[in-house]
This record gives structure tokens, C-alpha cells and sequence, in this order.
């Protein structure tokens, strides 16, 4: 005689606006995914950077999102976390303005001076930032501004549950590595080819260093950029 059990229903969801696991994840990504662009500003050469830099920070879109948008916001990560770590289907879906939220009141940001610009457009992202390069260079290049504006689609591989960005355009401050460059019009498409496949490796196993980080790519069916908003969707 066997007897079935029924497994026990999950939690009910948290209603608080606490920022733990996957849900939270989603602006650790964004900070991954920028630490990635700056550290191939120093691919280029470290020697670099200050030519690469400016005594001015450049010229980006500031927002500072009410609190109705950044707490719906913070509730959706909540929400989204409390689905994937109870490995059920969940989608989330977040408009620029909701992650500009997220990022404007994020602590490292604000307390490192980091101004940080989202665009959400149709199936492409874009991200304008201003870093100072006393952080960059542990304190040795001083008053300084690093700037980069990157345009990218995002592609999800279900195989090998990978993301995988398709890079547009990429700027290291004056630097424009997928524009034309007639001192050298092979560099960039060089630099381009060894640049991305490096970046998503990275990218990529940086995210997965961290245990929320691989619970999220192993559960997920889809991360894209979708009609002007960032959609994460699990299984």
C-alpha cells in the first residue's frame, strides 16, 4: 500500500521592499555588466586611461524616479525572487525608468559618485556612465572622469544557459570602437572580434559566482530586451 503526499504549498510571497536574491540580482547584473565595459576600457591599456579620460565628467540623462516607481520597482524584485526561489515560472519586466530608479538610489553608486543612464529602445539597451577614475586606479589617476556609452541587444542561449550581448556601438571616452577609424580601420573590427567573445565569457562567469546568480540563469527560459523593457522569464 503506497500513500501519496501532497508537497507542501510555498510560502506566501514577502510584501516587504527588501533587495536579497534573484530579484536583487537583476541590478547586480547591471553592475557586472558595467564593471565589464570599464575593465575593457583598461583592455585598451592602462597607460590609456588618462588619455581615454576628461577633467569633466561627460554630458548623460540624469533621473531621479519618484517613489511610486522605485517601490513598484523593488516590489517586482521581491515578487520575482520569491517565484524563483521556489523554482516556480515567473516573469518579471522592467522599464528604463524603474531600473534608472533602482539605480539612482543604489548605495555603491551614489556613494562612489557613479552617474548611470538606462535606455530601453524596442529589443536595444544602452548604457551611459561617468566614472571617476580615482576608484579605477586605486587612488593613482585623480580628478579625473571615465566615460562609456554602449549600445547592445541581449541574446539568451537555452543550451548553454548563457547571455550573450551583440554589442552596436561602444564608446570608451573618445574612443569609438565601432565607429570608422581612418588611422587604423582595422583596429576596431580587430578589437571588436577579440572584445565580445571575452565579454561574455566573463560576464557570464561572474554572474554565476554568485549562487543567486546561477539559480537564475539554470531557471531561466529567456532574458531579452523586449519592446522597450528588460523581461527575464523562468521555468
Amino acid at each position: 500500500m503506497s500513500i501519496s503526499t501532497t508537497p507542501p504549498p510555498a510560502p506566501p510571497k514577502k510584501r516587504g521592499l527588501g533587495c536579497l536574491g534573484c530579484g536583487c540580482l537583476i541590478l547586480a547584473l547591471l553592475a557586472i555588466l558595467l564593471a565589464g565595459l570599464v575593465a575593457g576600457g583598461a583592455y585598451l591599456g592602462y597607460t590609456k586611461i588618462v588619455g581615454l579620460s576628461s577633467t569633466t565628467p561627460a554630458a548623460i540623462p540624469s533621473f531621479n524616479g519618484s517613489d511610486d516607481v522605485y517601490g513598484a520597482a523593488k516590489q517586482k524584485l521581491a515578487d520575482f525572487d520569491h517565484d524563483v526561489k521556489n523554482h516556480q515560472a515567473a516573469t518579471i519586466q522592467l522599464s528604463a525608468d524603474e531600473i534608472n530608479s533602482l539605480i539612482s538610489r543604489y548605495p555603491d553608486v551614489v556613494n562612489n559618485h557613479i552617474q548611470v543612464f538606462v535606455t530601453l529602445t524596442n529589443n536595444e539597451g544602452r548604457i551611459q556612465a561617468n566614472l571617476p577614475t580615482d576608484g579605477l586606479s586605486q587612488g593613482l589617476i585623480k580628478g579625473r572622469y571615465f566615460s562609456l556609452d554602449a549600445s547592445f541587444e541581449i541574446n539568451f542561449d537555452p543550451q548553454t544557459k548563457s547571455v550573450n550581448l551583440a554589442f552596436h556601438a561602444l564608446q570608451f571616452g573618445k574612443a569609438n570602437l565601432t565607429g570608422h577609424d581612418a588611422s587604423n580601420p582595422s583596429f576596431n573590427e580587430s578589437f571588436m572580434r577579440s572584445f565580445t567573445p571575452t565579454f561574455n565569457q566573463s560576464f557570464n562567469n561572474a554572474v554565476r559566482n554568485y549562487p543567486d546568480g546561477k539559480a537564475l540563469l539554470d531557471q531561466a527560459k529567456s532574458i531579452e530586451i523586449k519592446n522597450g523593457e528588460l523581461v527575464i522569464e523562468t521555468q
